[in-house]
């Protein structure tokens, strides 16, 4: 079995117990031609006569965005929807290392794509919108025209088919406006028939976000339930707000010190801080590992790896241990299977999940075996051999 998942600006191709980072010769090219067209601008922004005239600008260039947001099997290949800075596409490609070119579906300034899946030629992709908002849309390969199935101030995502492709299963929220932002309410595991077109709610509590809902052959939905936190309404910590009075004096004196630094570059070209200190101020905004971000909530990292280490657990993770796989039968009944999910796929020879630390297969017994070493794993795809 060969497992396929992204990092974030990478996939992954694992293995027989190892993993390695699969290229994908269309990021490559992106990264090239944009080089090619920052080195070819640095006679206009470098040099004593730039800084003469105010064009000087810093001749490193800016760190390109790449994003691999969906990961769908297809056949003996895959799908992938790809984000690269401000445009979006999604591609075709051999699930193998030697395989160079990447099938064109769709892309432009304007295709904003997240998780996929796929049932022959119908393939259900997240839409997603500058202001928040994410709908389900249908393509019919090769098709490059989408038709959206949801729509209003609302949050889906997560789309998969049923083994038959009868349904489409999906996460959906509401979205409240509130002084201008959005607030995103408890997700719910959705269902929609294509053929009658109609959508019903299959889990939702206030309590909690049902995500990445799944469906087995024998009619078993999969989710992952975590306890549903709007954001900004954890309390604050009291130490912690000490803590932010006593720094304020600080704070303020490298803001106005930032804040001159920056003068000094726009119109003397000199920054007034040295090497060594903007060194150091690289440095310290690189991400700590104690806290890390995956789609914009923050992982204790640290205080969820000792959790799971005193629970036991061989191969811990770094997510809460709040953040379960939950097996709902066709009878009713519910069963916890894993606790620290990230993200998770249905295979033949069981589940295969991420917990932010490593790659597991979880056995129809029972017993886990690990498959990689892997942070922050996601969009996992199985491939059988």
């Amino acid at each position: 079995m060969k497992i396929l998942y992204s990092t974030g600006d990478k996939l992954w191709l694992a293995e027989n117990g190892s993993a390695r980072v699969l290229p994908i010769q269309r990021v490559e090219q992106y990264k090239q031609t944009i080089q090619s067209i920052h080195d070819s601008k640095l006679w206009k922004t470098t040099g004593t006569g730039a800084h003469f005239t105010g064009a000087a600008e810093d001749p490193d260039m800016e760190e390109i965005s790449a994003e691999f947001c969906g990961i769908a099997a297809h056949g003996g290949e895959f799908l992938y929807t790809l984000q690269l800075d401000a445009s979006g596409g999604m591609y075709r490609r051999e699930v193998t290392e030697e395989a160079v070119y990447d099938g064109h579906i769709v892309s432009g300034n304007d295709v904003r794509l997240g998780a996929i899946a796929a049932h022959e030629d119908d393939v259900a992709a997240c839409i997603r919108y500058p202001d928040g908002r994410s709908h389900i849309g249908l393509y019919h390969l090769p098709q490059s025209r989408c038709n959206e199935i949801t729509e209003g101030d609302s949050a889906e995502n997560a789309p998969s088919w049923s083994p038959d492709g009868r349904k489409l299963y999906f996460s959906t929220s509401g979205i409240a406006r509130r002084g201008g932002e959005f607030i995103y309410g408890p997700a719910g595991a959705a269902v929609y028939d294509p053929q009658t077109r109609r959508m019903d709610m299959l889990l939702e509590d206030e309590r909690y976000d049902y995500l990445c809902p799944k469906v087995n052959a024998a009619g078993d939905l999969y989710v992952i339930r975590q306890p549903y936190t709007q954001e900004g309404s954890e309390p604050a910590n009291i130490g912690q707000i000490l803590l932010d009075v006593l720094l304020f004096p600080v704070r303020i004196v490298k803001a106005i010190g930032g804040a001159l630094n920056l003068f000094s570059m726009l119109y003397g070209g000199q920054p007034l801080r040295s090497d060594g200190a903007q060194r150091a101020g690289q440095k310290s905004k690189q991400r700590s590992p104690k806290t890390m971000f995956f789609e914009g909530n923050l992982i204790k990292v640290q205080q969820n790896l000792k959790e799971n280490t005193r629970s036991g657990e061989a191969y811990p993770g770094i997510l809460p241990r709040s953040r379960v796989l939950l097996c709902r039968k066709a009878d009713g009944t519910e069963e916890v299977l894993a606790k620290a999910v990230l993200d998770y796929c249905l295979t033949e020879e069981g589940i295969v999940y991420s917990n932010g630390a490593h790659v597991l297969l979880r056995k129809p017994d029972g017993t886990e075996e690990r498959l990689a070493k892997a942070e922050l794993a996601s969009k996992i795809v199985a491939f059988s051999d």
